[in-house]
């Protein structure tokens, strides 16, 4: 009796050290997008980051890493996830993904760049979709070069088969160049309101949670997802100089 509690305690604290490391990237990956945002010009148009911010993105992988580094091994981080048989974590893990399978991926990003027009940002729009597809296909690339196969079955529990390679995981690479642009354009964009403050906590919480979803539904190891924020964060950063870039010459085009 004592073995099985000190058994289900054990468990218990892992899994607690588990959320609160997720716990601590939340705040890194908000912040990150903020600080991005805070160091644009009052008009948004050019972008200047100082040594605190670049090296934000480094603190933010290690609390991801922390995760690797406290279980040792990929096998055991997934293991000691799907030992949780909250019914209400599990429903929360599948919705979290949900978003990221192909079809609805293009559905909402398609409505995204359809409202975005309808407001008349034309250049945001086409960045936006530009981000989420060319990390798409960056994350694709990098899958068959690395060519990892995906957790087997008698490995872990499987949710749902894929038929492509597991690094990195496209499901992260997609959500922080997408969600992250997209909380980008919330901030620099929209007046302060419960609207814009809602919008800022989903995006921020689908680029946090997604990462735990893959690995607690058996789509890919730790190290996949840890590999897709590092690739999708620089990424963002790419997409978002891009961005003001565009947005600086077509204001330069229009004074004269």
């Amino acid at each position: 009796m004592k073995d099985e509690w000190y058994q289900v305690t054990n468990e218990n604290c892992e899994l607690t050290k588990n959320l609160v490391c997720f716990v601590i990237f939340v705040y890194f990956v908000i912040y990150l997008i903020v600080s991005l945002a805070r160091h644009s010009d009052e008009k948004g148009y050019s972008m200047k980051l100082s040594l605190n911010q670049i090296i934000i993105l480094p603190l933010a992988l290690g609390a991801a890493a922390a995760l690797l580094v406290f279980f040792s091994a990929d096998l055991r981080i997934t293991q000691s996830l799907q030992q949780f048989n909250n019914p209400f974590f599990h429903w929360l893990m599948v919705a979290v993904s949900w978003p990221g399978y192909r079809i609805n991926q293009f559905i909402i990003a398609s409505l995204a760049a359809a409202l975005l027009l309808l407001l008349r940002f034309r250049i945001e729009a086409v960045c936006l979709l530009l981000s989420l597809i060319s990390g798409l296909l960056l994350a694709s690339v990098i899958k068959l070069l690395v060519a990892r196969p995906r957790p087997a079955a008698d490995l872990a529990e499987v949710y749902r088969h894929h038929t492509t390679w597991s690094f990195p995981s496209g499901h992260v690479v997609s959500y922080v160049a997408f969600y992250g642009f997209l909380c980008y354009l919330v901030y620099t964009r929209m007046p302060p309101s419960k609207l814009r403050s809602a919008l800022l906590l989903v995006s921020g919480g689908l680029i946090s949670l997604v990462g735990l979803s893959r690995v607690y539904l058996g789509a890919h190891w730790a190290s996949d997802t840890l590999a897709g924020y590092c690739i999708g964060f620089l990424w963002l950063t790419l997409m978002i100089q891009i961005y003001l870039r565009l947005k600086s010459d077509r204001i330069t085009e229009s004074s004269y």
